[in-house]
């Protein structure tokens, strides 16, 4: 019983880092440009995001290593290191983006001024740390985004056409003119980098390692990260969902978070809109919670200093730092004025641009015999892991180009 109660919260803990500010916004506006016709992405995402997280928590377990340990022996001193900057600074962008998202959710729920609550917000996400021990972190916001179900409930209640539903799963989409063509390959790699964002899986590898997995929890390391993803997609199809019912035959395009989680309440008027905004923002909170903790797990975990959130902060003083200045840092970039949606779109692009470099040594650790003995890649996981490792790569080297074409995805 107490196996299967640690799988559960785990499930919809992970909920907590699946669904943030990009995935809520992006999601809604592919669905208002091209209805369902990008849902084979999501699709395609979620397989993506439960091999990788699955490889990442295995190696964790069986060899002892978190991510950047691995890149650091896989990929060298000195790519390792640009890697380790790469990851930091999208985790950073990352961070910064979802304070503010959280910020906009704060300031509609309380009225009180962006600025004031932004600042809150931040103290407030620095004492959560501080005092809470990892699982609790991984639990008070994971438990709250399960309110995000809402959205779930509203895209079925508003009765979409399910034929046109499974026709999204056709990547052969009907698209007309060059321009509709660019607009799509960019979304369609947006919502791809979206689902993959690393912070999420460097997180979940050094929670592993945080809650002292061994070897025979591996059913349950796959458990968590397959039924979790699948869970936080679930929501990601309805935030398709609504913005091809809601906003494409009406030619909105949600240019605001307040516009996307809006649409999660649409068909009870106020009744449901504070559990929206309730829910996004513990999605949001988590995520900005996980992207300052894995900065501060890179940090450490590259250089080999001593690092744990359940340890005292005087007993990992680098790792307490870290995850201090990534806050701070976040909240400056975004005190300077510059919106968080502008952000995330950078996070995406450039998240997606780094991946590679963290998901190629992770496959090769996870198919290692020497290290992982029994417990490495069986040969159609290392296959399905280096067709994916192609589909990542593609979409690395098309995803700033889309974004300069398409002036970051504007209709």
């Amino acid at each position: 019983m107490k196996k299967l109660l640690g799988i559960t919260l785990g499930i919809m803990t992970a909920l907590g880092g699946f669904v943030d500010l990009g995935q809520i916004v992006f999601t809604t506006q592919a669905g208002a440009l091209f209805g369902y016709q990008l849902l084979w992405v999501i699709v395609l995402g979620t397989v993506g995001v439960i091999l990788y997280m699955e490889m990442c928590g295995r190696v964790a377990v069986v060899a002892g290593e978190p991510v950047f340990a691995v890149v650091r022996t896989r990929m060298g001193y000195r790519l390792g290191l640009v890697t380790l900057f790469a990851s930091n600074l999208l985790n950073l962008i990352t961070c910064a983006a979802e304070i503010g998202g959280l910020a906009i959710l704060l300031h509609l729920l309380t009225g009180w001024p962006e600025r004031a609550v932004m600042m809150g917000a931040c103290a407030a996400m620095t004492a959560i740390i501080y005092f809470s021990r990892f699982q609790w972190i991984e639990r008070i916001f994971g438990l709250s985004g399960v309110l995000m179900i809402v959205f779930l409930v509203s895209a079925l209640i508003l009765h979409p056409h399910w034929h046109e539903v499974l026709a999204g799963l056709n990547p052969i989409a009907k698209i007309s003119g060059t321009r509709q063509f660019l607009l799509y390959a960019y979304f369609a790699v947006g919502i791809f980098s979206a689902m993959l964002m690393e912070y999420e899986v460097h997180f979940y590898s050094s929670g592993a390692i945080e809650e002292d997995w061994k070897v025979k929890d591996l059913s349950e390391n796959f458990m968590v990260a397959s039924l979790g993803s699948m869970l936080g997609s679930v929501i990601t199809v309805a935030l398709m969902m609504l913005g091809a019912i809601l906003f494409l035959p009406r030619q909105i395009f949600p240019e605001l978070l307040s516009t996307s989680v809006m649409a999660g309440s649409f068909p009870f008027a106020g009744k449901a809109l504070f559990l929206a905004m309730l829910g996004a923002a513990a999605c949001i909170g988590g995520a900005a919670i996980e992207t300052a903790l894995s900065g501060a797990y890179n940090l450490c975990q590259f250089f080999n200093f001593e690092w744990g959130k359940n340890r005292g902060a005087r007993d990992v003083p680098v790792f307490t730092v870290g995850w201090i200045a990534m806050l701070v840092l976040s909240l400056i970039i975004v005190l300077t004025g510059i919106q968080p949606l502008t952000l995330v779109n950078t996070s995406i692009v450039f998240g997606m641009v780094v991946m590679p470099l963290t998901y190629y040594p992770i496959l090769r650790a996870a198919a290692d015999k020497d290290i992982m003995g029994s417990h490495a890649n069986k040969l159609p996981v290392t296959i399905l892991g280096i067709v994916f490792l192609g589909f990542i790569t593609l979409s690395a080297v098309a995803a700033i180009p889309l974004m300069i074409v398409t002036h970051g995805g504007r209709p």
